[in-house]
């Protein structure tokens, strides 16, 4: 029998999760580049992923966005390779690359041909060590980042609302800014920032290579040894992880842009995973938001929007695997004879409802085996396995405690449930954002 059949049939009756992930290998070179393998040797295809410790957490104020300019940058050749070089020998190899930017973390990934690993883990070191870095190619780019910024965020209210909300939210934590940057921030930017932006972080030491697929962990090894592996070793700075300030009490902001509808959401930074420290709290904080906004059945869609009518979309998220803490969201989308008032006594009604009833055995269970569930399907996916192991790794957690996070969901009881959300879904810590339709005159 298949293992994924065999998990799935363990997960339907309520056996605790394991994972059928294969046994990670690892490697850490004298200049600080680690490397994680998982070999697969299912197809003949590799997911090759360069993940640096480095996010728009790590800019400093007036200067936001260099990490994600930096992204863009890494396209742009080097000494060895013409700009837009690096993505044209990767599609002439039948692959296929891109990169992302978070609070925390750069990734650089590329789909490729199992048997040109070792020469994509070439070119990848070679942009690395090697930027051009010229002024022409930052100002064409700068360019296009601050168009990306207007059709994202400042021409789409909901995204603009809750940039706002984010800002009013955190009061010291870097998480308070958007990771592309605001505005005048990238029109002040220089090709001089980006080369001390590169030369600060951009060192080994920051670097993690995942490798997935049909290799060989000796021969990969070998290959990154010889590429990154050489570089010379540079001083890393600690990152900035603040604590954030305990909430005084409720905050609200209103913000009115020209949009069509109103909008509510609300933010409450909570704790993030600790393995070995709070595994069953965070893990009850994640069970406890996906019986909220888990699909179509949970209590959001079936309760605020479905029977009371209090809004025509809601949803909520948590990111346990975030650095120091995460912005836990919820948000109501509302129609035009819906109100932001209706819909937020209805959503505090329900939270408190969850703080005074333990939820049933039978929605506890569905919200376990789907999280548990949707991970094992992942493994089918080359880049999502690469991206939760390099996530895992840079963000500090560390990629070997992946199947601890399974077990912590396995092992959320009702009464974790009630506890996680009595403690940190509260009223008093929360910052509620309404966006009101701009009346024009």
């Amino acid at each position: 029998m298949p293992l994924k059949i065999l998990i799935m049939l363990m997960l339907l009756f309520s056996v605790p999760a394991i994972s059928s992930a294969a046994p990670l290998q690892e490697a850490t070179f004298k200049n600080g580049v680690k490397l994680i393998v998982e070999e697969d040797h299912s197809a003949p295809v590799a997911m090759v992923q360069i993940w640096l410790k480095v996010g728009g957490r790590d800019e400093v104020p007036g200067k936001t966005g260099l990490a994600h300019v930096f992204e863009h940058m890494m396209f742009k050749g080097s000494k060895k390779l013409a700009p837009g070089e690096y993505s044209r020998r990767i599609s002439a190899m039948g692959g296929n690359d891109n990169a992302f930017t978070t609070t925390d973390y750069t990734a650089y990934f590329e789909t490729i041909p199992a048997d040109r690993v070792d020469e994509v883990l070439g070119l990848e070191a070679e942009r690395f060590a090697n930027l051009a870095l010229r002024d022409e190619d930052f100002q064409k780019e700068i360019r296009v980042i601050m168009e990306e910024r207007r059709m994202r965020t400042e021409d789409d209210p909901n995204s603009h609302m809750f940039e706002e909300l984010s800002a009013a939210s955190l009061r010291l934590h870097p998480y308070r800014n958007p990771v592309i940057g605001w505005m005048q921030d990238l029109k002040a930017l220089t090709i001089e920032d980006v080369r001390a932006f590169y030369k600060k972080h951009y060192v080994p030491g920051n670097a993690t290579v995942v490798v997935v697929g049909d290799v060989d962990f000796a021969r990969v090894e070998k290959t990154v040894a010889r590429t990154f592996g050489r570089m010379r070793a540079r001083d890393i700075e600690a990152r900035f992880n603040p604590v954030e300030p305990e909430p005084f009490g409720p905050k609200r902001i209103q913000v009115k842009l020209p949009a069509q509808l109103p909008m509510l959401a609300i933010t409450i930074p909570v704790p993030v995973w600790q393995p070995g420290k709070n595994d069953r709290e965070m893990a009850a904080l994640a069970v406890a938001t996906h019986i909220l906004a888990g699909g179509r059945s949970a209590r959001l869609q079936r309760e605020l929007v479905d029977e009371q009518r209090r809004a025509f979309a809601a949803s909520a998220g948590y990111d346990p695997f975030s650095m120091g803490l995460d912005l836990w969201y919820v948000y109501g989308m509302l129609g035009p004879k819906q109100t932001t008032a209706a819909f937020e006594k209805s959503l505090w009604a329900l939270l408190a409802d969850m703080k005074t009833h333990p939820v049933a055995a039978a929605p506890l269970a569905a919200a376990k085996r789907n999280m548990i569930a949707a991970e094992v399907f992942a493994q089918d996916s080359l880049y999502l396995r690469a991206k939760e192991i390099g996530r895992m790794e840079v963000s500090g957690i560390g990629a070997d405690h992946r199947d601890q996070w399974l077990q912590a969901i396995g092992n959320v009881t009702a009464a974790d449930v009630q506890a996680a959300v009595s403690r940190w879904l509260k009223q008093d810590r929360s910052t509620t954002g309404i966006l009101t339709p701009e009346v024009k005159s």
